[in-house]
């Protein structure tokens, strides 16, 4: 496979038209962003492209701490703030965003399938006051990132019942592993009375993988599970069980042994691109195409290869970054 580097995508927004000192409205623009779990490095690579660029801007952060019924109140605050864009992190909240709010132009980011999670009817255009970043390898190369490591002839995914984007993720996969002869056994998160995830019941799901003798934990694009990193990829560690992740997080802060990955920063930095496009250059969002950044990284955690006594091969040392 060849090296990908997070490097890909920067060129193509350094090159974007110089900023103009204000927006078109004599003062910087108003962002506000909800997030699903609190800052990650997309926000600030977000941020920092804006600096980058000498655009002015003001940002409002909100969280809704994992529960998108706090949308619609905050949604409330940022009509009332007079926002010029909405940026919202992640599907669930995304979709929940979308939902109320089509007034306000809404740049999304952090979403895996945004046409499966009904965003938009293609990647070309949302038809809609909508623009956004995904941020998922394809499925396939995910498949050849982890046969490059070894055959793993059994692998296990856990998943966030209620997130499209986990489930869509885990049915990619399954093909995937239909069509090269592996074997996938998936697990979803049983839910609470009131219908959230419950987190207490990862190390039991682990433990099950292990004694049905997986030989790999998969885990896809999945809000729930990403804050729950740290739980998910030592509870594996701990029973010998290496974690492929596709996305950074359980990798760069967690115990994940290997993923195929699109950078937080390099997301955050096409997702202000976009919006900058919009609060300046007054492009309308659905002229925008939906995208995702242009370069990946093979990312391995040597400590935990060294843990696990599964070292990388060559052929992966030649591509991947290492990190500790």
């Amino acid at each position: 496979m060849r090296r990908r580097r997070l490097l890909g995508a920067t060129a193509l927004l350094a090159a974007a038209t110089p900023a103009l000192a204000m927006h078109t409205s004599g003062h910087p623009p108003r962002i506000y962003m909800i997030l699903f779990r609190g800052e990650t490095d997309v926000e600030t690579g977000f941020r920092q492209w804006f600096r980058d660029n000498r655009m002015d801007a003001e940002f409002l952060v909100r969280s809704v701490d994992m529960d998108v019924a706090r949308v619609p109140a905050l949604l409330d605050e940022a009509r009332a703030w007079r926002a010029d864009l909405i940026y919202s992190w992640g599907t669930p909240v995304s979709v929940a965003v979308a939902a109320k709010e089509f007034n306000i132009p809404i740049v999304f980011t952090m979403v895996s399938t945004p046409v499966a999670a009904g965003l938009v009817p293609n990647l070309a255009s949302s038809q809609r006051n909508l623009t956004g970043v995904s941020h998922v390898v394809p499925a396939r190369q995910q498949m050849i990132a982890i046969r490059n490591y070894r055959p793993f002839a059994r692998i296990a995914g856990i998943f966030t019942p209620n997130e499209i984007n986990a489930q869509v993720s885990m049915r990619e996969m399954r093909a995937e592993a239909e069509r090269t002869g592996t074997e996938f056994t998936v697990k979803a998160l049983p839910l609470d009375d009131n219908g959230h995830p419950r987190a207490d019941a990862i190390p039991d799901i682990i433990k099950q993988f292990a004694e049905q003798g997986a030989q790999l934990v998969y885990v896809g694009p999945d809000s729930f599970l990403a804050s729950q990193r740290k739980l998910l990829t030592e509870a594996a560690v701990e029973l010998g069980l290496p974690v492929f992740s596709s996305v950074e997080a359980a990798l760069r802060d967690g115990r994940a042994l290997f993923g195929l990955v699109a950078g937080y920063a390099n997301v955050g930095r096409l997702t202000a691109h976009k919006a900058a496009q919009i609060l300046y250059h007054r492009v309308k969002p659905a002229a925008l195409p939906i995208e995702t950044p242009g370069s990946y990284s093979y990312l391995v955690n040597m400590d935990v290869a060294r843990k696990l006594g599964m070292m990388p091969p060559g052929r992966v040392l030649q591509i991947a970054e290492q990190i500790r």
